[in-house]
Formats: structure tokens, sequence, C-alpha cells
């Protein structure tokens, strides 16, 4: 028996409704506060600039493809040098969103 044959898809369905469910609750800012946290490993101040919090050029473009997973969208590159701090990021992520 094939392994997708044994797995049972239908109980994983309840598990990423409710993780759509709980993201919807959660503002924009803190959902990407927890995406830079864990990219750079240090607490997130989103008055700070990434710069500021150690996301170098290589964290930018995991933190491009993490957030546009997290977000379900597309997100233009610009958004990641016109958004200085990371509120002023989140406030874009919203918009868009």
């Amino acid at each position: 028996m094939e392994l997708s044959q044994r797995l049972d898809v239908s109980a994983l369905q309840p598990k990423v409704a409710n993780e759509v469910e709980r993201n919807a609750d959660r503002s924009a800012e803190a959902r990407l506060g927890e995406l830079i946290s864990r990219i750079t490993g240090a607490e997130v101040d989103p008055g700070k600039t990434l710069a500021e919090l150690g996301v170098g050029s290589l964290d930018r473009i995991e933190l491009a493809v993490r957030a546009e997973e997290e977000f379900g969208m597309q997100i233009d590159e610009s958004l990641y040098t016109d958004a200085l701090t990371v509120e002023e990021l989140a406030r874009a992520f919203a918009r868009e969103t």
C-alpha cells in the first residue's frame, strides 16, 4: 500500500482550518514579528527597522518567502525597502491582504 493511501488526509483538514482561523485573529504585526523572530532568533520591537533587528540580505529573502506563505499572497519586494520598520511593513501587508 502506498504511503498516500495510508494517510488519512481528512484528519488534517481541521488542523488546516484551525490554522487559517488562528492567523485571521492575529494582527499582521504579530504574525510578521513571529516570522522575523524565527529568522533572527531575537525579540522583535515593531518600531525598529529590519536592519536594526539584524535582518540581512539573505534573511530578507527568507522573510519574503515565509511572509508570502504566512499571508497567502505574493508580496512586492519593494515593500521590504520602502517600509523601514516592522510596524510599517506590517501595515503594508495588512493593506495588501
